[in-house]
């Protein structure tokens, strides 16, 4: 099924989400006029590449897709909580964070949900109940239920990146070794629940495998009957393991890229230690 047969099917609203499209684009304006002449290029496209992510995962078809097969599911997942967050962060100026973090409430809200243990186990913790299959059928045949997980799950995700961005002085910094230990742990406690799915031996989610599905779209729902598409070797047990192994793999690139950004930033400070370490003291002319 292509492009326009799926348009067909079900409409230009459910494939492309207008609405979210002209929020992106008010954004990216925003942005522009704001806040993008106070960065570097390289920080402009970050935060430019992390809006067209997120409308990529939840405005376009890759949305309605998630909905027929888990594997595109969670490739929607994968970007929603691994890249967006630290592409927008990335392209953020760095008195954003302070300005963020001056009124009493956030100061109190930031410092909170975004300490290093307390993100870590809330972002992980709702990720794994997210994916317990009763949790994870419930969520995906109850729209108020979706969103509510959903956005659950995005806030902590921007919590459990938080200091790994925040700019040094702002609550919660942590120094670039701590930063990659931080890495290191969250990708381990990722790891079982991809496991567990990875290497099921039989159907843990019964969502994919009925005949109607409720699609939850940005702003509103639609139960259809029909499936999307049918690929002979693509049984649902192998979509099951297919979806685990690309969270795993999505998972692993982010990190990875993420810890070797970190690295470099902790290897650029100790080279210039070093080096205003090693030039001489100029002598006092007599």
């Amino acid at each position: 099924m292509d492009i326009r047969q799926l348009l067909e099917t079900y409409g230009f609203r459910a494939m492309f989400s207008p609405e979210l499209f002209i929020i992106m684009v008010i954004l990216v304006t925003f942005y522009l006029r704001f806040l993008g002449n106070q960065v570097s290029f390289k920080s402009r496209l970050s935060f430019l590449s992390g809006l067209f992510c997120f409308y990529f995962a939840l405005g376009g078809p890759l949305n309605l897709l998630g909905h027929f097969w888990f594997s595109s599911h969670m490739l929607q997942q994968s970007v929603l909580y691994l890249i967006v967050p630290p592409l927008l962060y990335r392209g953020l100026p760095k008195h954003v964070f302070a300005k963020l973090t001056e009124p009493i409430v956030l100061h109190r809200i930031i410092s909170f949900f975004s300490h290093p243990i307390i993100a870590i186990i809330l972002f992980n913790g709702s990720f794994s109940f997210y994916h317990i299959p009763i949790i994870f059928d419930a969520t995906m045949s109850n729209y108020a239920l979706h969103n509510v997980l959903h956005l659950l799950i995005f806030f902590s995700s921007f919590c459990m990146w938080w200091s790994v961005f925040c700019p040094e002085g702002v609550i919660n910094y942590m120094s670039n070794l701590k930063k990659m230990g931080y890495i290191f742990i969250n990708g381990f406690l990722l790891t079982p629940a991809c496991a567990l799915i990875i290497f099921a031996d039989e159907l843990i989610y019964s969502t994919y495998t009925g005949s109607s599905h409720l699609l939850c779209l940005p702003f509103y729902s639609l139960v259809v009957e029909k499936p999307i598409i049918n690929i002979s070797w693509l049984t649902p047990l192998m979509d099951q393991q297919l979806g685990g192994v690309v969270m795993k793999i999505i998972q692993e690139l982010a990190y990875g890229c993420i810890l070797g950004y970190v690295f470099y930033g902790w290897y650029a400070q100790e080279k210039d230690k070093e080096e205003d370490h090693d030039d001489p003291l100029l002598e006092p002319s007599a």
